[in-house]
């Protein structure tokens, strides 16, 4: 018995790929949310539900999701500090620089980096009596420790620092690229120095702030070098089981969506067959994961890109991008044999304009959400879906142009090719086949050379024949004429 396939509505190719592009790109979105977001109810015991899914929806922003592609670059900087400056103790950490303050004034303070950073107070017995940090060392000093003792010595009070500022300290200080690295630094040495002005361990407990969140996971894994490192390949791999439970949001996502258009547009499918095909279409996705292992990598992949790249860290999406097109790239050559030529063009060609309106789409969006903010303040909450919506239609038409006229070029060049490669194969044989009769002709000469050769012996030796045959027919002519000369005489005596 047959049974006729089930036909399920779907959209346009063109809209299936603006919409699969949408899903994708508010998908990315609130999942850097959600990785991203600020514990508000830091140390509670009960958290709200609610509260979490504001926090998250208020870090959707690019800017949140290319801060979650940055992780690794903290790490990196922290590993690096702990190579270059041995941060793991005040007694082995070698500084950037310094400056002294005495009666409440500094010398060399104008040569310090505005950049954020870890600093250490040593008194006049050179110990070390306070360990801080600052997103910018120059100012907190400026507007900071110096402006507040002055204030507290005018109001006849006693700051924290006094005695040090008065009678003379040296401040010495270890540059950051970022304020996470800078406060992870900060706590380290507190709890491993517990200098005597610093009141109290920081990063101690549960954290608020996504900074602080970021820099208390690495002062948790200071210490060592090693420590460092695994810490920072935990956070790689958090990255790719993030990246996979992304990959299977949106497939869950877009598998309610066709099933939705097929109801919308009339289609007579069950319940228990919509969800068959459902759960059809998230065991693929999963199955595809387990069966390439290599696209486990991509979190990886992104993680260390951005850690070891500042160039890519301004296109927070390029890092995944490059994986993608690496990916797809190594498994169509891994494919290639088992291709026929019409399916080779057609992946080559998707491959080349899905990965060029990906990187092209994915840089303009952050710059689209940014405009719009700008333009339009009310509409700040809501940039982000709708800058993620402009991408995705830019991404559809975009690809839909590029696939009127990229599968031709495509063609052309891989028709080129087989004709080259024959062009020089023939080239070869030709080659081969000079060789071959140069090889003839060689082995013809030697062989005219040696027939010269006895040819020459043989008349040499025909020659001296005859002569000698010659000679031997004179003497036994003589001798038959004496004889008979002789006979003649005699029968006449």
């Amino acid at each position: 018995m047959t049974t006729t396939a089930e036909v399920t509505h779907s959209l346009s190719p063109l809209s299936n790929a603006i919409v699969d592009k949408a899903i994708d790109n508010v998908t990315r979105k609130l999942i850097g949310g959600a990785r991203n977001k600020n514990n508000s109810q830091a140390g509670s015991h009960t958290p709200s539900l609610k509260q979490s899914i504001s926090d998250s929806l208020a870090a959707t922003s690019a800017e949140d999701v290319m801060q979650v592609a940055n992780r690794g670059v903290a790490w990196k900087e922290m590993i690096s500090k702990s190579l270059s400056h041995g941060i793991s103790s005040l007694a082995s950490m070698q500084y950037d620089g310094q400056f002294t303050v005495k009666n409440g004034i500094a010398e060399g303070l104008h040569q310090v980096p505005g950049n954020p950073g870890v600093y250490v107070v040593f008194d006049k017995n050179n110990t070390a009596i306070y360990v801080g940090d600052s997103t910018n060392i120059r100012s907190r000093w400026h507007a900071g420790h110096l402006n507040e003792n002055r204030q507290k010595l005018n109001n006849g009070e006693q700051y924290k620092l006094s005695e040090q500022l008065t009678e003379g300290c040296t401040v010495k200080f270890i540059s950051c690229e970022s304020k996470e690295t800078a406060a992870a630094i900060e706590a380290h040495l507190i709890k491993q120095a517990q200098p005597s002005v610093n009141a109290r361990e920081e990063l101690l407990n549960e954290q608020g702030t996504r900074s602080n969140i970021e820099a208390k996971k690495m002062k948790d894994a200071s210490g060592s070098t090693a420590s460092l490192a695994a810490g920072a390949t935990k956070a790689a791999i958090e990255n790719a089981g993030w990246s996979v439970l992304e990959t299977l949001i949106t497939t869950c996502i877009k598998a309610l969506k066709d099933e939705l258009v097929d109801i919308v547009c009339g289609g007579t499918s069950k319940l228990k067959q919509r969800i068959k095909r459902l759960f059809n279409k998230v065991w693929s996705a999963i199955s595809h994961i387990i069966k390439n292992p290599g696209s486990l990598l991509k979190g990886i992949f992104e993680f260390i890109v951005n850690a070891f790249s500042s160039a890519i860290r301004k296109i927070y999406q390029l890092a995944r991008n490059i994986y993608d097109l690496g990916y797809a790239a190594w498994q169509l050559y891994k494919g290639k044999q088992a291709l026929s030529k019409a399916e080779l063009i057609e992946k080559i060609s998707e491959t080349i304009i899905t990965s060029g309106c990906l990187v092209i789409w994915d840089a303009l969006d952050p710059i689209i959400e940014a405009q719009l903010t700008a333009l339009i303040p009310p509409m700040a909450p809501y940039s982000p879906y709708i800058a993620a919506t402009i991408s995705a239609i830019g991404f559809g038409v975009s690809s839909h142009y590029l696939s009127g006229f990229v599968p031709q070029i495509v063609e052309k060049i891989v028709n080129y090719n087989p004709m080259q490669l024959q062009s020089l194969e023939q080239q070869r044989s030709a080659c081969e086949q000079l060789i071959i009769n140069a090889e003839k002709e060689l082995i013809m000469i030697n062989g005219l050379e040696d027939y010269m050769r006895s040819t020459k012996a043989l008349v040499t030796d025909l020659d001296c024949q005859t002569q000698q045959l010659t000679q031997h027919q004179a003497i036994e002519t003589f001798s038959i004429e004496d004889r008979l000369n002789r006979l003649s005489l005699g029968v006449k005596a």
